[in-house]
């Protein structure tokens, strides 16, 4: 099982195990992830489950849709680098170690 770390705005670290999550968003949900209401579920329609992934994991992550960046634009006026929806990154064994980043806001 791949564990992935929330790491909180203020520093707190939350490591899970990903067990059968579907999507980070899904883990996040589970465990009450701070920070990350995913209002829609995982529809892509609410950019409320916006997380930032460091330099060392963003080539690892199949890219970003356009329908993803659209929508993070939409909602903060550009797309951050390394910013992505957790409803869209699927938890796969290859995402064991992952470490993602909670914005201070979310959409």
């Amino acid at each position: 099982m791949p564990q992935i770390t929330f790491i909180q705005p203020d520093g707190r670290r939350q490591v899970l195990e990903a067990a059968d999550a579907p999507t980070v968003m899904h883990l996040a949900i589970r465990h009450d992830v701070a920070g990350l209401p995913a209002e829609c579920g995982g529809q892509l329609a609410c950019a409320t489950c916006m997380v930032d992934v460091p330099p060392g994991w963003r080539d690892r992550l199949p890219p970003a849709s356009p329908d993803e960046q659209d929508m993070i634009e939409d909602t903060i006026g550009s797309v951050p680098e390394g910013r992505r929806l957790c409803c869209q990154v699927a938890v796969t064994p290859a995402l064991d170690g992952l470490e993602v980043a909670v914005p201070e806001t979310q959409g």
